[in-house]
């Protein structure tokens, strides 16, 4: 790992590579967590959180209860997040991405505002494996 930064309602880890990290319950719905450069990580959020920012980073399993503010995933590739079913997203943002799969709830999907920019192969899926979107 190459730093973290801890301020408050904000976690920064770089660089972090082949880790599974379970947060459980322990972030609040002000906390933001970000993450930049890292590699082969599976995180697993399970309290409401602020904002995710996933940033430079490839091959990412993310599963996430619920967001307030929102979701970015800027300069990624090979990432995977799971949304929690019947949980709002209220802003997706993806600039520049690759090979990404979204999944969540159609209904969700459909009152969430999402921004794709520069980016291919952006899949978006219900639980079901259906597919609701692709970029």
């Amino acid at each position: 790992m190459k730093e973290f930064q801890i301020d408050k309602n904000s976690i920064i880890l770089d660089g972090l590579s082949h880790l599974d990290q379970n947060f459980d319950n322990l972030l609040t719905i002000k906390d933001s967590v970000t993450y930049k450069n890292c590699d082969n990580l599976d995180i697993n959020i399970n309290s409401s959180i602020n904002k995710l920012i996933i940033r430079n980073s490839n091959k990412m399993t993310i599963k996430v209860n619920k967001t307030i503010s929102g979701i970015e995933i800027i300069n990624c590739k090979n990432i995977t997040l799971k949304c929690s079913e019947n949980k709002s997203i209220y802003s997706l943002y993806i600039e520049n991405c690759d090979d990404l799969e979204i999944i969540l709830d159609k209904k969700i999907f459909n009152s969430t505002e999402i921004d794709v920019i520069d980016s291919e192969n952006i899949l978006f899926n219900d639980f079901n494996d259906n597919k609701i979107l692709k970029v």
